[in-house]
């Protein structure tokens, strides 16, 4: 057994609906590209019959109902995404908004507190752990993911501890950046 004294990274910060929009916007990054590649090949298939018929008048004329609508359509999904990230901000409490989480080398589970919450929730229940540029991801499952930014540690020295841990626990559910981890 190892003398070696346990390491923990604390991590504290309050919910931010910027944060949790840009995760949310990036997870769903490819189902909003689909949607806005199949609005534009259907714009391209009208604008060709029509062109292929030579109505450019009623091309001109209703192009802003079958360009303009498919694009309106797909931004309507970013703004309902922002509404909903900006109503689960709001309906927390101020003391929910602060969110705690404790990682530790020695344990088989990592805290959670908001508010006057605190749970633990064991290495083995989480699906995995993924690294962003401005972000941890933490998959409890396909769809109960927490977002960790990064902001909220305190320095490098405590972000390459942070990934030191993930991997010791996760191991290959766990992907970090390709910066070096000491």
């Amino acid at each position: 057994m190892s003398n070696k004294p346990a390491t923990s990274v604390q991590i504290d910060f309050m919910v931010n609906v910027g944060d949790l929009f840009r995760a949310n916007l990036a997870l769903a990054k490819t189902r909003l590209l689909l949607g806005l590649g199949f609005s534009l090949m259907l714009v391209a298939g009208l604008i060709i019959i029509f062109l292929t018929i030579d109505e450019k008048v009623i091309l001109v004329q209703t192009s802003p109902l079958f360009i303009g609508l498919p694009l309106v359509a797909v931004g309507g999904q970013l703004l309902r995404m922002h509404a909903t990230c900006r109503k689960y901000v709001s309906s927390l409490s101020p003391p929910q908004r602060l969110m705690r989480y404790v990682f530790s080398d020695a344990a088989d589970w990592f805290e959670v507190r908001s508010g006057e919450s605190f749970g633990r929730i064991g290495w083995a229940d989480v699906w995995k752990i993924a690294e962003r540029p401005r972000y941890f991801l933490i998959f409890i499952s396909k769809y109960d993911v927490c977002v960790i930014p990064k902001l909220a540690l305190a320095n490098t020295k405590e972000l390459n501890l942070f990934r030191r841990i993930l991997t010791a626990k996760l191991g290959s559910r766990t992907e970090l950046l390709a910066q070096a981890v000491d």
